[in-house]
C-alpha cells in the first residue's frame, strides 16, 4: 500500500514539472521571407534631387531613420517625409528608389525589408 502523502505530491509535481520543462524552451521569431513590391507608381518626368531631412531623435536604439523620397501625385512630385522604422530581425531595408524604364517613364519601387 502507498503512502497518502505520495498520492497528494503526484497531481501537484506533474503541472510543476511541465512548467520547469518548458520554461527552458527558446522561441525564436519565424523568418519571413520579403519579396520586392511591384512599380506602385509612374511619373512622366524625373522627380527632383532628394529633400535634405532633419532627423530628429530616434525612439531608441532599435530604430533607424528611413529617408523620405519623392511620390508622384498625377501632376507633380510630392515629397514624403522620412520616418523611424524599427530593426527587423535577420532582415534588412532596401530604399525606395525611382528607375528610368526602356520607354522614358520614370516608376517608383516603393522601399521594402529584404531577408538576410
Amino acid at each position: 500500500m502507498q503512502h497518502p502523502l505520495r498520492w497528494r505530491l503526484t497531481p501537484l509535481a506533474l503541472p510543476l514539472l511541465l512548467s520547469l520543462g518548458l520554461s527552458a524552451c527558446v522561441v525564436t521569431p519565424a523568418r519571413v521571407a520579403y519579396t520586392p513590391p511591384a512599380v506602385i507608381i509612374t511619373a512622366p518626368v524625373r522627380p527632383p534631387p532628394p529633400r535634405v531631412e532633419i532627423i530628429p531623435v530616434a525612439p531608441s536604439h532599435e530604430y533607424f531613420w528611413v529617408y523620405g523620397h519623392w511620390v508622384w501625385d498625377g501632376h507633380g512630385h510630392v515629397w514624403e517625409d522620412g520616418h523611424w522604422e524599427r530593426h527587423r530581425e535577420h532582415a534588412h531595408w532596401v530604399p525606395h528608389r525611382w528607375e528610368q524604364d526602356d520607354r522614358g517613364e520614370w516608376r517608383l519601387r516603393e522601399g521594402y525589408w529584404r531577408a538576410d
